[in-house]
C-alpha cells in the first residue's frame, strides 16, 4: 500500500514538472519565434547614418523587427498566469507529498529542504523572464535606423538578460531532474518510523 502511494505521487509529480518544463522551455521562447531579426539583426542593418532617412527597405524590416517584439511581449502577457498557475499546482504536490509522508513516519527533511532552494530558483528564473520583457519594453520606445543607436543598445541589453532567464531555466530543469525527483523517489526505499504513542493508564 505504501509503495503504491509513493508510486503514484512520483508519477504524476513527474508528469507535472515535465508539464511545466515544456511550458517553460517550449512555449515561452520557442526557437522559431524567439526574437528572429529583433535579437539577432546585425548591427550594420539596424543602424543608418546619422542624418539620413532610412530606406524603403529598412522601414520594411524596422515594422518586422517590432511586430516581433510585440509578439513576445503578447505572448508573455497572454500565458503568465497560466505559468504562474502550474507552478503552483506543482508545489502544492509536492508540499502534500511532505506532509503525507511525514505523518507517516518518512523523513522528509531533505525533500523539504531541497523543495524550498527550488522555489527560490523558480521564483529568480520568473523575475529574470519579466526583466528580459521590461528590456524589450524598454526597446519599443526607439525606432530601429533613426535612434541614433539607442534601439540597438536596448536590444543587447535584452538580449544579455535573455542568456540570464535561459541559464535560470535550465539551472531549475536540472535542480528538479537530479535533485528534487530522485528525492521523491527515495521515499519508497525508506522504512517510516511509527509514531510513538502514550499509553493509557487503567484507573
Amino acid at each position: 500500500m505504501k509503495r503504491t502511494v509513493i508510486v503514484f505521487s512520483i508519477v504524476l509529480v513527474a508528469a507535472m514538472l515535465l508539464l511545466t518544463a515544456a511550458v517553460a522551455l517550449g512555449q515561452v521562447l520557442p526557437r522559431r519565434t524567439a526574437p528572429t531579426g529583433a535579437l539577432t539583426t546585425p548591427r550594420s542593418t539596424i543602424t543608418a547614418p546619422t542624418g539620413t532617412a532610412p530606406t524603403a527597405r529598412q522601414q520594411q524590416r524596422a515594422q518586422l523587427i517590432t511586430e516581433h517584439i510585440e509578439t513576445i511581449i503578447a505572448r508573455f502577457n497572454n500565458n503568465k498566469d497560466r505559468h504562474v498557475a502550474a507552478y503552483q499546482a506543482v508545489t502544492a504536490k509536492v508540499t502534500e507529498i511532505v506532509s503525507t509522508m511525514s505523518a507517516k513516519g518518512y523523513d522528509t527533511s531533505k525533500l523539504s529542504a531541497d523543495l524550498s532552494a527550488w522555489n527560490q530558483m523558480i521564483v529568480k528564473a520568473g523575475q529574470d523572464y519579466a526583466a528580459f520583457i521590461a528590456a524589450l519594453q524598454n526597446a519599443e520606445q526607439y525606432a530601429p535606423y533613426t535612434s541614433q543607436g539607442q534601439f540597438l543598445g536596448a536590444i543587447q541589453q535584452a538580449r544579455a538578460q535573455l542568456v540570464v532567464y535561459r541559464q535560470d531555466a535550465l539551472d531549475a530543469r536540472h535542480e528538479y531532474q537530479t535533485v528534487i525527483r530522485p528525492d521523491v523517489q527515495a521515499l519508497a526505499t525508506q522504512t517510516p518510523v511509527a509514531p510513538s504513542s502514550t499509553p493509557t493508564s487503567t484507573p
